[in-house]
């Protein structure tokens, strides 16, 4: 994300607030690049307007954790990136 400038940043985090994606406030694991996630936690297919900010992103999901933007891979189910509230 830190390729991304201020407005580019601002527009992908409204595409995901937009998307109406509940927030998970409990987790029982860290927040953070490479942490296995549980396989019980529901992920979400990333907003188009989103995809075309970061094409690289085409193969993952996400969740909403508090205010943080957690992207992962559905085959591993690890964080492979944090997008900070």
């Amino acid at each position: 994300m830190s390729r991304l400038d201020s407005n580019k940043r601002t527009e992908f985090r409204q595409s995901i607030t937009r998307s109406g994606v509940s927030r998970v406030d409990n987790v029982n694991f860290s927040v953070s690049v490479g942490t296995a996630i549980p396989r019980s936690v529901t992920l979400h297919t990333l907003p188009p307007s989103v995809l075309s900010l970061v094409p690289a992103y085409r193969s993952y999901r996400y969740i909403l954790v508090r205010d943080d933007i957690v992207i992962i891979d559905p085959d591993t189910y690890e964080i492979v990136d944090v997008i900070q509230g």
